[in-house]
């Protein structure tokens, strides 16, 4: 009896022959694998035939929180191989690590991420002495090209990895589980095959002598936690460093031609792959330019003393011969992860060849979580079925409210492939309707699975979720309010009711008017689009509304004579209360009161709040605050050559234009009045009016903005007709402000020394 430890590198097609090897000629009793112990009794479903990549995706519901991890498998995973070689030669194989629930995977989304590798120091020593300069041209210089020993270098490699790299918490519980596993096997009698990492094959290679005895007890999950483990499709992209991807190999379509047809083959095949997808995107590829890019390649081979040309050296190849111009972003290979900005557009698109398209598909017959079953029912019953083309729907509410609800609770779960493009525009349109594109996507499996750990319906799971933003909002009135309107959009009318009475509570306390209005913002669309969502007229609703109501308004008296400068969010609040009560109907409120607070507020002295005052003028205005029109436009005119200095106009202006535009555009005396200010204003002045000014007249559409270029024009006796080009510059309105502030500066420094003359 003996035990042979095979440490490995993930998704390695070098280690992953190693393996193959090692179990065909051993041929032990038991093949112990890194894997999630929980599995063991249905390792026959990774046998049904699947095309890889696939993954165990595993989740555990627990707490109001869902984590879950994915332990993926290619052609060249060490792990998957030494499953199929188990079966060939009659070995019993099991998966010796932890399940994906303990607390040893508690921040971990990849089981297979490779956390470990020798001290940057060590690593970069170790590369500058070999003359390469990136951690996956080393692994292939030393390992990926045909060598004497493998199995001699890995050892000493993974040695040197375990000295250099700290043992942390996670990695002790890991490794113990695994210990034990490997003394049970040894117990029995018969060969044992351990294969897993490289950082932990030194310790089991000693431990597992020391282990108790009896193979160990699957950690239970948590009480009352919802756990699962269920195969899912993967794919290359989800496999690449490039993307992310912490474990094994980058590029894996240039090892899927490793693992296929040898490393001596997999170089040429894969500069053939960059060079047709290059030509699929119109870029113009000779015969020649294949030819030195390969003459390159193999030089760069000769030069570094490899066997065959390695990733690198094609790589590096295609890099010197077909790249033309000088690059913004290093070679993306010369550095693990995402792809840098500005990298050549050239070499994004080979990375992309060399990461290969390759999608997995589960056998027949597959075990499923029922949610997907459920899901698939719910699209066919409503013609939802997604394709592989984007599919626009537009869907109205009135008729196919249903509809709606499915794909609202499908976005509810974050599925791939459902996007809502537009909603309701109004009830005033009779049929409201809502856009969405639908597509299939191959993570919505995977996502439906994550999301089967909070139900076995659609229904079910996304209540579950919206439980847990409630649980997550504690109380705090804005995400009450978004997680009522998601409540109402799915449908979900007892989670609504729960939400709405917590809001109701957090209404009377919330001391913040931003909140509040942005609160009162959401319940007041409710309340418009009741009649389709599920919660009109419900007298819950309107007492929440009254209340949030006169809570504003008292957050307005509150801030008034304040110092501090009113914001964006304060103005939006003000919106708030004059829709509530323009478009409140059937709300008890006091409009009397309203008007008073806001009279109040816009005579504010506070020289720091005339972004509020003219808000406070704006809603007394838009609420009919006044005997009629024209003394609302006196009013107006008589604020605006009030606040007629550079650093209060265009506060002013954008309070009053944000809550009364609609006014603003019938009143001729106040566009004269606000034409009076600005030409009074020198260019100092003029300047530091400027960024409040543009966000004051962004209220405006263009189409309102023409409209009052021609008013301006028409008091200076020009021609109205001429109104659109004043809306158009000829540089960015950035530009021209830059380039008003320096000449500014050059006619101060000129005055300065006697040369504005």
């Amino acid at each position: 009896m003996s035990v042979h430890v095979v440490g490995v590198r993930h998704h390695s097609p070098a280690c992953a022959r190693l393996v193959a090897r090692t179990v065909e000629a051993v041929r032990p009793r038991f093949v112990l694998i890194e894997g999630p112990a929980d599995m063991n009794g249905r390792l026959d479903e990774l046998a049904l035939g699947h095309r890889l990549p696939v993954a165990i995706f595993s989740f555990c519901a627990h707490g109001g929180a869902t984590r879950a991890s994915w332990s993926p498998f290619c052609d060249s995973s060490p792990e998957w191989v030494a499953l199929e070689a188990a079966r060939r030669v009659g070995a019993e194989a099991r998966f010796m690590d932890l399940p994906a629930w303990h607390e040893a995977f508690h921040d971990v989304r990849n089981r297979y991420a490779d956390h470990h590798g020798p001290r940057p120091g060590a690593r970069e020593a170790l590369a500058a002495r070999l003359g390469v300069d990136d951690p996956d041209a080393l692994w292939d210089h030393l390992f990926e090209q045909p060598c004497d020993d493998l199995a001699g270098r890995l050892r000493a490699y993974f040695e040197q990895v375990r000295r250099d790299e700290p043992v942390g918490e996670r990695d002790r519980a890991r490794e113990a589980f695994m210990a034990r596993c490997v003394g049970w096997a040894a117990a029995q009698g018969g060969d044992v095959v351990v294969v897993c990492g490289g950082f932990h094959a030194p310790f089991l290679e000693r431990a597992w002598r020391e282990a108790p005895p009896g193979w160990p007890e699957t950690p239970a999950p948590p009480d009352g936690a919802r756990v699962g483990s269920y195969l899912v499709p993967y794919t290359f992209h989800r496999l690449d460093s490039f993307v992310g991807y912490e474990a094994g190999m980058p590029s894996p379509a240039f090892y899927q031609a490793v693992w296929d047809l040898g490393p001596e083959r997999a170089a040429e095949a894969l500069l053939g792959e960059a060079a047709a997808r290059l030509r699929r995107r119109k870029q113009p590829l000779s015969a020649a330019d294949l030819i030195a890019a390969w003459a390159h390649a193999q030089g760069l081979r000769d030069l570094r003393g490899h066997a065959v040309v390695t990733r690198a050296d094609v790589l590096d190849g295609i890099a010197a011969a077909w790249v033309k111009d000088a690059l913004e972003a290093p070679l993306p290979w010369s550095r693990r992860g995402p792809l840098a900005p500005r990298t050549d557009p050239l070499l994004v698109e080979v990375v992309a060849a060399f990461s290969g398209e390759r999608a997995g598909a589960l056998a027949p017959g597959t075990p499923r979580p029922p949610l997907l079953a459920d899901v698939e029912a719910e699209l066919a019953a409503h013609d939802l079925t997604p394709a592989r083309a984007p599919r626009r729907v537009t869907l109205s509410l009135v008729e196919r409210l249903p509809a709606s609800r499915v794909l609202h609770r499908l976005r509810v779960l974050r599925v791939p492939g459902f996007v809502r493009e537009a909603g309701p525009r109004g009830p005033e349109d009779g049929a409201l309707e809502e856009t969405w594109t639908l597509v299939h996507r191959l993570e919505a499996e995977a996502a439906l699975i994550e999301a089967a750990g909070h139900g076995a319906t659609l229904a079910a799971a996304a209540t579950a979720r919206l439980e847990e933003a409630l649980l997550a909002a504690g109380g705090r009135l804005s995400p009450l309010a978004a997680l009522l309107g998601e409540a109402a959009f799915t449908g979900i009318e007892a989670l609504g009711a729960r939400v709405l009475e917590q809001v109701g509570r957090a209404v009377g306390g919330e001391p913040s008017l931003v909140a509040l209005g942005d609160a009162l913002a959401a319940l007041l669309g409710l309340w418009r689009h009741g009649a389709l969502l599920g919660a009109a007229g419900a007298a819950p609703l309107a007492r929440v509304l009254e209340a949030a109501f006169e809570r504003g308004l008292w957050l307005v008296e509150r801030v008034q004579g304040t110092t501090t400068a009113a914001d964006d969010g304060e103005v939006r609040a003000v919106a708030a209360l004059r829709d509530a009560l323009r478009q409140g109907r059937g709300l008890s409120l006091d409009r009397a009161r309203a008007l008073a607070v806001h009279g109040c507020c816009a005579h504010d002295p506070g020289a720091r709040r005339r972004r509020a005052s003219g808000a406070a003028l704006g809603f007394l205005w838009a609420a009919g605050g006044f005997d009629d029109p024209a003394a609302a436009e006196a009013e107006a005119v008589r604020a605006v050559r009030a606040a007629a200095l550079p650093a209060r106009l265009g506060d002013f202006l954008l309070g009053l234009f944000c809550l009364a535009r609609e006014e603003v555009l019938e009143a001729r005396g106040l566009l004269a009045a606000v034409d009076e200010a600005l030409v009074g204003l020198d260019r100092r002045g003029f300047l530091v009016a400027l960024p409040a000014l543009r966000l004051a007249f962004g209220y405006f559409p263009p189409a309102e903005k023409e409209r009052l270029a021609r008013g301006v024009l028409a008091l200076s006796g020009a021609d109205p007709g001429g109104a659109r080009s004043l809306l158009r510059l000829e540089v960015d309105a950035d530009v021209a402000a830059r380039g008003l502030a320096l000449e500014e500066q050059v006619t101060a420094r000129a005055r300065r020394f006697g040369l504005d003359g």
